[in-house]
């Protein structure tokens, strides 16, 4: 019995995956995606219809024989909702996003946020959130935070973090997220963007791609080397790579010199006047895009999107860029790449964060047993649906 109720809870997964990968679907597509047979896809569509996990929508167009029209189906996208946060040390960004990835309300206040009062700013970040959440009256399903540093996400670890002052191991998981009764998950802000990009653009089937994600940061005068921050959010196959460590993405420039210790090898006069002067800013475009296409290129990237505050110098830094791979390219004939931007401008962290939550919750068999991220209904042994 216990194996039957697994294998029906793993295929109910897998039908209400394939469906929010499709957005809209008939039932005979799915039987034949997942080669399951159809009886036992009709079954477990009931029970789903009957629970208001997903919906029937439109009728499609009869097949070449005629015969009845296929029903779509689709995600109850009200079901519930998920929560990102990017969370930096003069700010925060939360925004909420329903089942298929629409924004329910976005939220941003100036908050003063550091390793010395972590704890107690993000729980008071929490309730102001929260609270607006309540207000939708769509369930919480998730949390998904990034911050900028190197980050554990399996053990939910804050391991270092320049920005927001954490020299030591922060154990997130253990002094905020065990609080609360739904799961988090946390990351690095720059994985965050690649998350964003493989959930929420996930019928254009990214598989091999890297998110840049620049940050001009006002910092004080001993600061300064670290005022221009560079992330890498690598994906290869269609997965976020982590690297040994999770270091995978902490970038440094080839050019930067020992005597720096930032990531360029930009003066500190230079990075104080990055923003003000042209030529600067172009020699900071230059630097970036060199190191940036032999990573594109030698492992044969199909896309490279661009986020944060280099979205403002869109045409200049893919005029950079393209003339830099074409650089570094040696063979005669051209390469497929393309220059993209982050669709999601400043919320680009905060709503990766969400997308991240959404792929940990639909495609992850074993997260979403261990969650009951359904919130079905209980009912009796043979007659639940898990």
């Amino acid at each position: 019995m216990a194996v039957i109720k697994k294998t029906k809870l793993n295929n109910t997964l897998r039908i209400i995956r394939e469906i929010w990968l499709a957005r809209s679907i008939s039932r005979v597509e799915i039987a034949s995606r997942l080669e399951l047979n159809k009886s036992t896809v009709t079954h477990i569509v009931n029970e789903l219809l009957g629970n208001g996990i997903i919906l029937q929508a439109e009728e499609g167009i009869s097949g070449p024989k005629g015969g009845r029209k296929p029903v779509f189906l689709i995600l109850n996208k009200k079901f519930g909702c998920v929560i990102g946060f990017e969370i930096r040390p003069q700010f925060y960004i939360a925004v909420a996003t329903d089942l298929d990835g629409e924004i329910l309300f976005y939220k941003s206040e100036r908050i003063e946020i550091s390793s010395d009062n972590f704890e107690e700013c993000f729980l008071e970040i929490m309730s102001r959130v929260t609270e607006e959440q309540k207000r939708t009256g769509i369930p919480l399903l998730g949390i998904g935070v990034g911050v900028s540093g190197i980050v554990d996400p399996v053990e939910g670890v804050i391991r270092y973090s320049i920005p927001l002052d954490f020299i030591d191991e922060y154990n997130f998981k253990e002094k905020i997220a065990s609080r609360y009764d739904v799961p988090f998950f946390l990351e690095n802000d720059a994985n965050c963007c690649s998350w964003g990009e493989l959930v929420f653009h996930r019928k254009r089937n990214l598989r091999d791609f890297l998110f840049v994600l620049v940050e001009f940061r006002n910092l004080n005068e001993e600061e300064i080397h670290e005022a221009i921050s560079v992330g890498l959010g690598i994906v290869i196959d269609g997965k976020v790579h982590y690297g040994n460590g999770f270091f995978a993405g902490e970038f440094r420039s080839a050019f930067a010199v020992d005597t720096h210790n930032g990531q360029f090898a930009l003066t500190k006069d230079e990075i104080i006047l990055i923003e003000k002067d042209p030529d600067i800013l172009n020699k900071f475009f230059k630097e970036l895009g060199k190191n940036l296409a032999l990573l594109i290129n030698t492992f044969n990237l199909s896309h490279v999107f661009l986020g944060g505050d280099i979205e403002k110098y869109r045409p200049e830094i893919s005029e950079v860029l393209k003339d830099e791979l074409k650089i570094n390219w040696p063979f005669p004939f051209a390469a497929k790449r393309e220059i993209m931007f982050s669709s999601l401008g400043d919320r680009a962290v905060a709503f990766g964060a969400a997308g991240m939550v959404l792929n940990r919750l639909f495609v992850d068999f074993e997260l979403a047993i261990e969650l009951k991220i359904s919130n079905l209904r209980e009912v009796n042994d043979d007659n639940s649906l898990f």
